[in-house]
């Protein structure tokens, strides 16, 4: 049994993500993450107001820890070749964290979870607007980053949904060639 002293937000999250990787994310409960913290199913709400709230601090903190690994990489590089970086990165994050990656890429999912939605667009917003894209409310700039977006997710959606029967190697020449194709299209100052 978990004592109440030591149980932190911390934990209870880090529990949570264990449990979702471990039986997906439909299946986590306030029951199931009481009982693999062994503590009172009540207890676990002094954490979280809601399962929902609950998996939306899960979301928010996969959000800002993909956030901060993109900027450390993403210092010092500028225009199309910092959006290749962003592709790749947000990529390779949503590749580690399989578990979480529908929380980003399913808009339902996002309805709900707010804080993590908001995280996800900040996210965007702060990469596009550096480099200039969504300056005003030109038509054009919002097309081109949506067509970006719409790449990045419906390839991440693909791979993760096991569409993709081919050799690694091939997933990630095709991944390359298909970010290529709609960072083009997007004109970057």
């Amino acid at each position: 049994m978990v004592k109440r002293r030591t149980l932190t937000r911390e934990i209870v999250l880090d529990r949570a993500d264990q449990l979702i990787a471990e039986r997906g994310l439909d299946n986590l409960t306030i029951r199931a993450l009481a009982d693999a913290l062994e503590i009172r199913p009540q207890s676990v709400y002094n954490y979280a107001d809601s399962l929902t709230d609950l998996i939306d601090q899960v979301g928010l903190r996969f959000v800002n820890q993909l956030s901060e690994r993109l900027m450390r990489r993403l210092f010092g590089v500028g225009g199309k070749e910092a959006l290749m970086v962003f592709a790749q990165e947000f990529r390779k994050g949503c590749r580690h964290e399989k578990h979480l990656a529908p929380i980003l890429i399913n808009p339902n999912n996002l309805k709900q979870l707010k804080r993590t939605h908001q995280a996800l667009s900040d996210l965007y917003n702060q990469m596009f607007r550096s480099l200039h894209v969504l300056d005003g409310a030109d038509n054009h700039s919002l097309v081109e980053s949506t067509l970006y977006r719409s790449a990045l997710f419906g390839f991440i959606m693909q791979e993760l949904g096991g569409y993709l029967s081919l050799p690694q190697r091939k997933i990630d020449e095709r991944f390359q060639k298909m970010m290529q194709l709609a960072i083009d299209q997007i004109a970057v100052e």
